[in-house]
């Protein structure tokens, strides 16, 4: 049977009552708290019992003290006198329990917990404002892209990923700030008639955003296929944990060392700030050295493309070249294909024709009328001007669907004229196709086969 027990509750650092019954639930089960660190709360196993537990701040106490102060130790001698121990402390916060059955509180002033909690918090409270607002952008533009530009985001790992994140630390941050400021707004009422007002955080939407956060980058390292991605995905990620153990390596080396809280501080930001700045310039100088050499791209080469301008005009130049762009997830595939001739490989006044197409592969069905408009509508803020000035807007109009055998097809027009881009709509797929030639009933006919699913 093991003897100790880890826990990994990020309540928020205002959360006395729910720390307390937490570490009173623990103590019922067999399990007394030992040590408080960065990666979570320890224990030891003891007889179940019920424990009564207290959490306060001692606001001059410090994560980079070696030891407790000698006015911190007087305070730990007094509590104890009551029948309070010292189970554990981070910085400032304290943990004490007593197995009395009735002890009588540490904290007996309303107003002095009111007050250290706010002192506390003015030291919290810009970062976790900061977090909101970039929260907010970062997830509302997930929302409007969610609504507006469904493609382009279900179809990209990393903007679904990313975007799930940030708009889950945006709901974290709101509802935490409005249980603080709610509990404090009761506080301060009740603090004159010598009530306390328990506190309620947010550690359940915590861990739930903690643990979107793991899925999304563990789906991302699974599904994004763009080549070069995944291994700087994890090697910066790896930095990340690196300069974390680090600096908590430094300071609690220092610690041991018994260095003066100003030295450890100073040390460890120091260590902290050469250590961020190497990391990044390794991260960065790998990123370049891979788009350099082609190992990092958002494009990859492809030899066997599903339509080619040389099965469309019969046409063969061992000069053209294709690239595609692969964006996939459980919602949708979308892939687009680049066939041309680079221009420095091409003759002066040299005409050559190249082809551009995007497919569209629907996995989730109520989604394909979502897409389609998507696609319809993308161009309706394009523009361009007549020859006489007169400005014209770019529209798909439907076309007889027959000739690519599917269930509907649009052609894009311009200025009351036909262009060369077309919509073409199947069952679970769409495929915008724009290549730089009209195309005939035999081309058409070609493309259908090829790009049919």
């Amino acid at each position: 049977m093991k003897d100790r027990k880890w826990d990994f509750i990020p309540f928020s650092c205002y959360d006395r009552t729910g720390m307390e019954r937490h570490l009173e639930q623990r103590a019922a089960q067999g399990w007394l708290l030992e040590r408080i660190s960065n990666f979570g709360w320890y224990y030891r196993r003891i007889e179940p019992r019920q424990i009564h537990f207290t959490v306060t701040h001692y606001l001059r106490a410090s994560q980079f003290d070696p030891e407790p102060t000698e006015e911190q130790r007087e305070f730990h001698d007094f509590c104890l006198r009551s029948g309070w121990r010292l189970a554990a402390s981070s910085g400032q916060m304290q943990v004490f329990y007593n197995e009395e059955p009735d002890p009588v509180p540490i904290d007996t002033e309303p107003a002095l917990e009111l007050e250290r909690i706010g002192k506390m918090m003015k030291r919290v409270l810009p970062f976790q404002f900061i977090l909101l607002a970039i929260g907010f952008c970062m997830g509302g533009s997930w929302l409007w892209s969610l609504t507006h530009r469904p493609i382009d985001l279900l179809s990209s790992a990393y903007n679904l990923a990313t975007g799930a994140i940030w708009l889950m630390l945006f709901l974290w941050c709101a509802a935490d700030l409005f249980r603080y400021f709610t509990w404090r707004h009761r506080a301060k009422k009740a603090a004159p008639l010598g009530e306390f007002v328990p506190t309620k955080g947010c550690h359940k939407l915590m861990l739930a955003m903690l643990a979107v956060a793991v899925l999304a980058f563990a789906y991302l390292l699974i599904a994004d296929r763009t080549p070069g991605y995944r291994l700087m995905l994890f090697l910066m990620l790896a930095s990340y944990a690196l300069l974390f153990l680090v600096v908590n390596g430094v300071r609690n080396f220092l610690k041991r060392r018994k260095a003066s809280r100003a030295l450890n501080r100073g040390v460890t930001l120091a260590v902290d700030v050469a250590l961020a700045f190497v990391l990044m310039g390794a991260i960065m100088g790998g990123v370049f050295w891979g788009i350099t050499t082609g190992r990092i791209s958002s494009m990859e080469k492809l030899t066997d493309p599903p339509l080619s301008v040389e099965e469309l005009t019969g046409v063969v130049d061992s000069r053209y070249i294709t690239r595609c762009q692969a964006d996939s997830t459980f919602f949708i595939t979308q892939r687009n294909f680049y066939q041309h001739i680079p221009f420095e490989q091409r003759q002066a006044g040299e005409q050559l024709e190249s082809l551009d197409y995007t497919i569209v592969d629907i996995h989730l069905p109520a989604l394909y009328p979502w897409c389609v408009e998507e696609l319809l509508h993308d161009r309706d803020d394009w523009s361009g001007e007549m020859e006489d000035g007169q400005p014209f807007y770019y529209q798909y109009q439907a076309i007889d669907p027959a000739p690519w055998g599917a269930e509907r097809a649009y052609q894009l027009w311009a200025g009351g004229e036909p262009a060369t881009t077309y919509l073409i709509c199947w069952q679970g797929r769409i495929v915008e196709l724009d290549p730089t030639f009209a195309l005939t009933q035999e081309q058409t006919t070609i493309a259908a086969e090829k790009l049919a699913p």
